[in-house]
């Protein structure tokens, strides 16, 4: 399971010293300075550098906090609510891909079809169509709306076109992963309710490297399969991770009522 990264606090403590450093041999050479007009000059250089530092220091940080509340903590409202402060801070809306992309993870979360639709048809020509990563996110966020409002052959037509991208290269680079391949598969087998080759597909799947969100529906999907197809004990197996860390997700009451008595 990919955990937060230890190296970001040593980034940030590097930063700080750096800074210090910075500040101290700036004020020194203010003071060296015996033209007025150059002391103002090299005042006000170092601050803005400073300033700015600074700032993309701390914007990066709270944006990171927010993915962190999202992907690890499983926890959309707090992420959002951290999000929100980012995007105060973000002036200079330095942050608008990745932005788009943490939004639609968001409105994902929370289940909420009309909203998902709204931001996807918000971004679709300036955003999510842009490179081959982007297309994928859009493909899949249609896929997932979709889902949401039980079409069946919308879905398999997003599906299809997001395989059309899985070996397609643009100047020589193939499309990131982003998704599992084995768990999308699983998700459009679910959607056909055909949960022997959903189970198949998960079963393939590598979770290593997934965060704690994404373990977090491979778990749902698995736990749906294994009630669908009477093994109960995994089902209490799956049930366990989500009770563990997806207590702030709407799947976790899901999972709850499906399982009903045997949780």
């Amino acid at each position: 399971m990919l955990k937060k990264d230890p190296g970001e606090i040593i980034r940030l403590l590097i930063n700080v010293i750096a800074f210090v450093i910075f500040l101290i041999f700036g004020i020194q050479q203010i003071n060296a300075s015996t033209d007025m007009t150059g002391k103002t000059l090299l005042a006000i250089l170092i601050f803005t550098f400073l300033f700015f530092a600074i700032w993309y220091e701390l914007v990066r940080y709270v944006h990171r906090q927010a993915i962190y509340a999202l992907n690890f903590e499983c926890d959309p409202q707090k992420a959002q609510t951290i999000m929100e402060k980012c995007k105060k801070l973000d002036f200079f809306n330095s942050y608008r891909n990745p932005n788009v992309i943490f939004d639609l993870l968001y409105q994902t979360d929370k289940q909420d079809s009309e909203a998902l639709l709204q931001l996807i048809n918000a971004h679709e020509k300036r955003l999510l169509k842009r490179s081959l990563d982007m297309l994928l996110v859009y493909n899949y966020s249609m896929f997932t709306y979709n889902r949401f409002i039980g079409n069946k052959t919308q879905c398999r037509n997003f599906h299809s076109k997001m395989l059309e991208l899985k070996d397609r290269k643009i100047k020589g680079k193939t499309i990131s992963p982003l998704y599992n391949w084995e768990v999308l598969d699983a998700e459009l087998h679910l959607v056909n309710q055909d949960f022997k080759k959903a189970y198949a597909s998960l079963n393939n799947a590598n979770i290593s490297r997934m965060n704690v969100r994404e373990q977090s529906y491979y778990y749902f999907y698995r736990l749906r399969c294994e009630l669908s197809l009477s093994q109960s004990k995994k089902a209490r197996e799956s049930m366990e991770f989500l009770n563990k860390y997806a207590k702030k997700l709407p799947i976790h009451q899901q999972a709850i009522e499906l399982m009903g008595g045997l949780n």
